[in-house]
């Protein structure tokens, strides 16, 4: 997982979003949904390695299981609010929430 990590580029994600989008319109608003945790789910990993923690301390901090902490560094966007807060906490993060307009 770790060597996939390394390679990601984010300009290369964004690029690929907005092909998508631009192919399937209808699509729009799920993808700004996606991009948003992909970029949390992504802070995540990026502190645990700079703080240098293996997942299985993340997991052990946190309280979450191994497969939990890896489902977020797989970028699932799906993963409960919850999870990624309990994640965040571990490496020594929290999540700021703000009320904007859609």
């Amino acid at each position: 997982m770790d060597a996939q990590q390394d390679d990601f580029e984010p300009d290369e994600l964004e690029e690929t979003i907005r092909e998508l989008e631009s192919r399937h319109p209808e699509i729009r608003s799920e993808m700004a949904r996606m991009r948003v945790v992909m970029q949390m789910t992504t802070a995540l990993w990026q502190r645990r390695e700079a703080l240098g923690l293996t997942v299985e301390q993340v997991a052990e901090r946190s309280g979450l299981t191994i497969d939990e902490v890896e489902a977020v560094e797989d970028n699932d966007v799906d993963s409960p609010f919850q999870r990624l807060a309990r994640y965040a906490e571990a490496v020594g993060l929290q999540f700021e929430l703000q009320q904007v307009p859609a």
